[in-house]
């Protein structure tokens, strides 16, 4: 069954936010200060105050090494995945599922990290810090699961740009 409609906009909406986020606060984990602008220091800050966020706050080296391939793999991704979900194309299937997958699993140590770490200081913090991260275990395990179960996941419509693509071409060449 082709991925339909409902999950094409969640997935769109969830790269589209991914990007700012990325860029604006993650990325402040490898970047030197003098070149985040301030307005992004100061949302980062207030991020750590209000939930209590020990990864964004001590920033340790494995989770600065997850940090660099989100800003080197995924980060492009986002725009490549955003373009095939909106246009529902096929030929997102197996990047997909690699971005899924990948993404999915950095978010385990994560995850684990938020709930064993004890400078979050009441079970109500961390849960919703937990909350706060856990879509983005969830929506790219749904990415991978939906794109590794159906060969089109798209249906037939999402191979047309590829056959209007191909006639195009056999065309010019004739011509």
């Amino acid at each position: 069954m082709p991925i339909n409609s409902t999950f094409r906009t969640i997935a769109c909406v969830f790269f589209a936010t991914h990007i700012p986020a990325t860029i604006l606060m993650d990325s402040q984990a490898l970047l030197p200060p003098s070149i985040v602008p301030g307005f992004a220091r100061e949302l980062l800050d207030f991020h750590v105050r209000a939930n209590h966020d020990p990864l964004m706050e001590h920033q340790p080296v494995w989770f600065k090494s997850l940090i660099l391939f989100e800003l080197l793999f995924q980060l492009p991704f986002f725009f490549v995945g955003y373009h095939a979900f909106y246009h529902g194309r096929n030929w997102v299937r197996i990047p997909g599922i690699a971005y899924g997958v990948h993404t999915a699993t950095t978010l385990i140590p994560i995850l684990a990290e938020i709930l064993t770490d004890e400078d979050i200081p009441t079970d109500a913090a961390r849960a919703q810090l937990f909350l706060i991260y856990l879509p983005y275990l969830i929506i790219p395990a749904m990415i991978a699961i939906l794109l590794a179960l159906e060969e089109k996941p798209f249906g037939k419509a999402g191979d047309a740009h590829v056959a209007k693509t191909s006639t195009r071409r056999s065309k010019t060449k004739r011509g």
